[in-house]
């Protein structure tokens, strides 16, 4: 009657062992991959703070290089602009013989004078001068305008950077979903519930590695 009793029970028994070991495989399986999950999560989620860090700064970098520039073509163009006025100021008192010729004079910018002493009549070098003056702050505002490219492309890695740990993490909570659901199918009830538990476990896990596997590795 015992060995009767025995090997009827066994045929349950081993099917209550093949429910642990897929349970414990699933398990496993969900608990690996949420631990890489969230340790990708949190590289994606350094380099995305590194980036925005790369930004600001190069962005911040560009305002005050493009402030400076502005100042200088700024005072640039208003001296120019006085030292044409006080060049025709010069030039209608030296020919009319007035003596405040001389007051004018004194009033131009050292470049202009010294150009005007060997020609009065041409002030060719002096408008050389300004106009290399000009070209190198239009150069230094097409290096302002690629650093805030820069800054631009720094930001755009950040948030893309962002976005795959934001992917990370959600495949994580999935796994965690996963773990619930093996625990529920670890417990010891009935059979129709525990299969109904590791389908459900299963295709949130199928979901959660097919989210991993396509979202880039950092």
């Amino acid at each position: 009657m015992e060995e009767t009793k025995s090997s009827g029970s066994k045929p349950g028994s081993e099917k209550s062992d093949k429910y642990e070991i897929y349970t414990a495989i699933l398990i496993g399986l969900a608990t690996f991959l949420g631990a890489l999950s969230a340790y990708f999560s949190v590289l994606w989620s350094g380099q995305s703070q590194e980036a925005y860090i790369q930004a600001v700064r190069l962005q911040g970098d560009a305002n005050t290089y493009y402030l400076e520039n502005l100042n200088q073509l700024t005072q640039l163009q208003m001296d120019g602009f006085q030292d044409e006025m006080f060049y025709a100021e010069w030039k209608n008192n030296l020919q009319k013989g007035d003596p405040d010729a001389a007051y004018y004079f004194s009033l131009l910018s050292e470049g202009f004078q010294k150009d005007l002493q060997e020609n009065p009549e041409n002030a060719t070098n002096w408008e050389k001068e300004f106009g290399d003056k000009i070209a190198a702050l239009e150069q230094q505002f097409s290096e302002v305008d690629a650093m805030s490219d820069s800054a631009e492309t720094f930001m755009k890695k950040g948030q893309e950077a962002n976005n795959h740990g934001d992917d990370f993490t959600f495949a994580t909570v999935l796994l965690t979903i996963v773990l619930f659901f093996g625990g529920l199918a670890a417990l010891k009830t009935k059979d129709k519930v525990r299969v109904i538990y590791m389908v459900f476990a299963g295709i949130i896990l199928v979901i959660s590695i097919v989210r991993i596997v396509t979202v880039p590795f950092p």
